[in-house]
């Protein structure tokens, strides 16, 4: 547990200078919001959650080299909007994690997000608010028997602001994430990742307006296993 806050203290101290930087932030190559690599629209929404359907199945009915480990799992990190960085987002979650096999893993997660907006018409009470959700994650990992392995991860889930977001948005969106990470495993086999990627929330046009979110930011995670 003093793991825990530890990183947890290092990652807030990480965003809070973050938030005082200017201008957008890095891009990784090939997560373009443009890109149908980057989970920010139905297309691409639908081909994630057939790829984690088939990499279950796969799991379950033919490889059947399971894991099955269950963790909770606590997670926390910054975005800062694309290309004109007037928009910080800040989130925490909380969840269970569970591990089907060294490749593949997936989490149901309770989402708490706030965020501040330096869009110039807006009064002070405007530019800030809180929300609240449920989101899922699917992670892919490049070596996922060894102590440290790359992964890629794509996380989706509802979320409802208790004021618009943006500004000229609407309260309720669906939330979209696209990481790459790296996890590092313990010897007690808890594990400890840091991801970096995009950020998005959209009503995909199923409400009157869509302004949208493009973000570019970090994510901590630690994981521990249910005993």
């Amino acid at each position: 547990m003093k793991k825990t806050i530890l990183v947890f203290f290092i990652t807030i101290t990480i965003n809070n200078a973050l938030a005082q930087s200017k201008g957008d932030w890095f891009h990784i190559p090939g997560f373009d919001p443009a890109l149908p690599t980057t989970l920010n629209n139905r297309n691409t929404f639908i081909g994630v959650i057939g790829l984690a359907a088939l990499s279950y199945g796969l799991e379950e009915f033919i490889f059947k080299n399971h894991e099955n480990t269950n963790y909770y799992i606590i997670r926390t990190g910054m975005n800062n909007e694309y290309a004109w960085g007037l928009k910080n987002v800040w989130h925490q979650n909380i969840g269970i994690e569970h591990r089907v096999a060294s490749w593949f893993s997936l989490t149901a997660e309770f989402n708490l997000q706030e965020w501040h907006e330096q869009t110039p018409p807006l009064d002070n009470k405007q530019k800030v608010g809180l929300g609240t959700g449920l989101m899922t994650y699917y992670r892919w990992y490049l070596f996922g028997k060894k102590c440290i392995s790359p992964y890629i991860e794509y996380g989706t889930g509802v979320f409802y602001g208790f004021r618009k977001f943006p500004y000229n948005g609407t309260n309720f969106t669906f939330n979209n994430s696209t990481q790459l990470g790296v996890e590092y495993t313990f010897k007690n086999c808890s594990k400890a990742r840091l991801s970096y990627g995009n950020f998005n929330q959209t009503n995909y046009n199923w409400l009157n307006s869509n302004p949208g979110y493009h973000g570019n930011g970090l994510s901590v995670s630690y994981s521990w296993q249910i005993n």
